[in-house]
């Protein structure tokens, strides 16, 4: 059974004035403006999982963290897909910042995600 946490991360968007090491974001899904939780499947899922299919890989999902500054990734397109190294940068920040998940819980989370962007 998954281990699920509240979704606080920097952007993972790389190049985003977000993605800072001093930003901590509360994530919430965009069509419900639920909680949105991650688990160490790599896989995240807003609150009204299981009601509503808001669950997929974090390779498939997009962000949006609402920075729309004339040079940065989102003044655009809105919602981006994060690459592993801005996902990884992003989770090490979080992680640094969090005492809720443990080491083990944090490395399955990245050997299922580096298994995701490379299939």
């Amino acid at each position: 059974m998954p281990e699920w946490f509240s979704l606080k991360m920097p952007c993972p968007v790389r190049g985003c004035n977000n993605s800072r090491n001093d930003v901590i974001l509360n994530w919430v899904c965009a069509k419900d403006k639920t909680k949105m939780f991650i688990s160490e499947e790599g896989r995240l899922a807003c609150s009204n999982y299981p009601f509503d299919p808001h669950n997929d890989k974090i390779a498939n999902w997009k962000f949006d963290c609402g920075d729309r500054s004339s040079y940065g990734p989102h003044r655009g397109e809105h919602f981006i897909a994060a690459d592993f190294q801005g996902f990884a940068h992003a989770m090490s920040i979080a992680v640094a910042n969090s005492s809720v998940a443990g080491a083990e819980w944090v490395m399955q989370l990245m050997i299922n995600v580096k298994e995701q962007y490379e299939a």
